[in-house]
């Protein structure tokens, strides 16, 4: 299956619970026997309970129906730090993408669809957090066009910028 063959929609608040799911995947980098972080829940809130549809966000299903991954944005907030927050004119990316579809460039075309979406909406930037020790999917923010702003040691993880050409 290839990517194209992925429907993409729009990020509703009717799917909050696959983004809940989608973030926990995060936490775990996709290895479900691990446990969360002791951070899980309070970092939950920021990165899902208090995205709201307007901040922007895509999921991606099967040709069959079935979820199979979403990116979403958050809004700079200088009140909710978050892990990939640089200023708040910056919306923070966030994705995942399930298991069993991962390979087969979703993550890229997720992420170019909300970087597009981003630009078209007049965002300078945006931002996001790699953990570190994830270098597939560092890898693949450098190959799309982001770099590192900031090595946040202290947190485990890196903030990465992806800056839009200005006129």
């Amino acid at each position: 299956m290839e990517s194209s063959e992925f429907l993409i929609r729009p990020a509703t608040e009717s799917d909050r619970t696959f983004l809940a799911r989608m973030f926990y995947l995060t936490d775990v980098l996709g290895d479900e026997t691990r446990r969360v972080s002791e951070t899980f829940l309070k970092d939950r809130r920021n990165y899902v309970d208090f995205w709201t549809p307007d901040q922007g966000g895509l999921v991606a299903f099967s040709p069959a129906g079935v979820p199979a991954g979403a990116v979403w944005l958050r809004a700079g907030d200088n009140n909710r730090p978050r892990y990939g927050f640089i200023d708040t004119d910056i919306p923070e990316l966030a994705i995942a993408v399930e298991k069993r579809y991962s390979g087969r460039g979703l993550a890229t075309r997720l992420i170019r669809e909300i970087l597009d979406a981003s630009h078209q909406a007049g965002a300078p930037a945006v931002s996001l957090a790699v953990d570190e020790g994830n270098e597939r999917a560092r890898d693949l923010y450098l190959m799309l066009g982001f770099q590192v702003y900031e090595d946040r040691a202290a947190l485990g993880t890196a903030a990465m910028i992806y800056r839009f050409p200005t006129s």
